[in-house]
């Protein structure tokens, strides 16, 4: 009897081994790193695709179709949006499943971060600051990233998931991870007719997603359309933002780098420099991309390395093309605050699915 007793005992503690070995394989197995997956819930999304193609007002179509850089074989649909939301979200796409796109680019701070430097994937920092995402498709260049090293959307929005410091993996690792989820195929089927997923759906997909993310609703956008005046101070502010230069730059004004109304151009009237030994930026010159001025007064800090902490600053810096007279400093933040456009920052299009 006793025999019997410690045969059973022998055989349930056998049992409780193996189940214990199994449920750490699922664990590793799901995660591809070790780490548990489960808590990172599934996208939530309507039955019906969000609404991408949407109509923009009339005086913004033609400097839209002016600078688009959509290449013919990505053009935007709302499926291939909706798939690129999820990607943008989805922290699987880092190797320990902690870090998204949207981490670096959060839609609060209209998709840049509040911080110089992000945070990585194991707690590294990037060695310049997030630039926004706002506008990029009309970037007429097509060329990505400070130092525009990416000659395209598509290529550039690959890279931070295969950078060391920021998501660090790799891409048959990525696909390997996206084509085990089982919320992907059917949004792979619908933005590009089949469930077959590759590297290149992958950055197509996200690329749609991050050109859909445009502006249009800012009192200045209403002011444009006839339905609100500017104030004095706000008149004023634009009337410098279009005309004024700076007393060693006379024929540069703020207009001829941040082209209104997309505020944005890869064809700047003067190169951007800011001085920093330690990034020399497009090809060793000093010089760095200029972003869109769209929605400028929530993506602080500013410039590549996130060195200048307010508005006020980037106008009384020492950038020569950025010197601003003392007086004329509150008038123009005036303007520039009518450019923040906060429907986008809580646009459900553009927030995260899995919350």
């Amino acid at each position: 009897m006793h025999f019997k007793k410690q045969f059973v005992f022998a055989i349930l503690a056998v049992f409780v081994l193996f189940f214990e070995y199994c449920s750490k394989e699922k664990v590793n197995n799901n995660s591809g790193s070790g780490t548990d997956t489960t808590d990172l819930g599934i996208p939530v999304l309507p039955s019906t695709a969000l609404n991408y193609t949407i109509s923009y007002p009339a005086y913004l179509l033609p400097e839209m179709a002016l600078n688009d850089n959509t290449p013919a074989d990505n053009q935007l649909t709302n499926d291939g949006a909706t798939l690129g939301r999820v990607l943008f979200y989805d922290k699987h796409l880092s190797k320990n499943n902690t870090i998204s796109c949207a981490s670096c680019h959060k839609p609060t701070t209209s998709f840049t971060d509040n911080v110089r430097f992000s945070t990585g994937f194991e707690g590294g920092l990037t060695t310049r600051s997030s630039m926004d995402l706002l506008n990029v498709a009309f970037y007429k260049s097509g060329k990505m990233f400070w130092d525009e090293r990416s000659a395209t959307l598509e290529a550039q929005v690959v890279q931070p998931i295969q950078n060391h410091v920021e998501m660090g993996e790799t891409f048959p690792e990525i696909v390997d991870k996206v084509k085990g989820l089982s919320y992907y195929p059917s949004l792979f089927q619908k933005a590009f007719g089949s469930t077959d997923i590759d590297s290149v759906k992958i950055s197509r997909a996200l690329a749609q997603f991050v050109r859909a993310i445009i502006p249009y609703q800012s009192k200045y956008d209403k002011v444009k359309q006839g339905l609100a005046t500017f104030t004095a101070q706000e008149q004023a502010g634009e009337n410098l933002f279009l005309n004024a230069a700076p007393p060693n730059q006379p024929t540069l004004t703020c207009a001829g780098c941040h082209k209104p109304p997309l505020f944005i151009t890869s064809s700047p009237a003067a190169a951007f420099g800011l001085a920093d030994a330690a990034d020399l930026g497009i090809n060793n010159t000093g010089t760095f991309k200029i972003g869109s001025l769209r929605n400028v007064a929530v993506t602080a800090p500013y410039f590549h390395n996130g060195s200048v902490a307010t508005l006020q600053g980037v106008l009384t810096s020492n950038i020569p093309s950025h010197q601003v007279a003392p007086q004329d400093v509150q008038t123009l933040i005036a303007f520039m605050q009518t450019l923040t456009d906060t429907q986008t920052l809580s646009d459900e299009r553009f927030a995260d699915p899995f919350k």
